[in-house]
């Protein structure tokens, strides 16, 4: 299995990958279609791509109520049943990295598919911010770093609305 890979101090805060991720999946360039997010925190002078990070417990899969989420038996990719979906925003609550967001439009959730298993975020990515790697390779160790990166950052930046709880983890 597959999962993406963000390294913060590489990311230049293009929002190129939003571009093609929403592209890719809504035949738009709308960054409030797509499923990876770049928060530009000021005060740190730094770009923080988010994307879902696949966890192999998901909190997201386990507080949708309609089950509209599943696992991708392939990818290991979170998969959105949009019929299924009511737009309730548990999966949104329950994601510990903020990775999970509506699309106001359809009022479904967005989640990163992996784009079946070519995300258009890593191949369009300029500066290898976003990498596409096996799990064995994306060590916890960089996992936690990103993590605890993310975090200290969100909560630095409070004051432009970014709410970072670093509680529940991903395993």
């Amino acid at each position: 299995m597959n999962v993406l890979v963000t390294y913060p101090e590489r990311c230049v805060g293009c929002r190129i990958c939003e571009q093609w991720c929403s592209w890719k999946h809504e035949g738009q360039v709308n960054p409030t279609k797509s499923r990876v997010r770049v928060h530009r925190v000021h005060s740190k002078y730094l770009n923080i791509p988010v994307t879902c990070m696949q966890c192999a417990k998901s909190p997201c899969i386990a507080a949708c109520r309609e089950g509209a989420l599943r696992k991708d038996s392939v990818t290991g990719a979170v998969i959105v049943d949009e019929e299924k979906c009511i737009g309730c925003r548990r999966c949104v609550r329950a994601c510990p990295y903020g990775a999970v967001a509506i699309d106001k439009d359809k009022r479904v959730v967005l989640i990163c598919d992996l784009c079946g298993g070519e995300p258009q975020c890593v191949a369009h990515c300029r500066e290898g911010a976003i990498e596409y790697v096996s799990l064995a390779v994306a060590d916890r160790g960089h996992r936690a770093a990103y993590v605890e990166t993310v975090v200290a950052a969100m909560a630095a930046e409070t004051k432009d609305g970014i709410k970072a709880t670093g509680e529940g983890g991903c395993q």
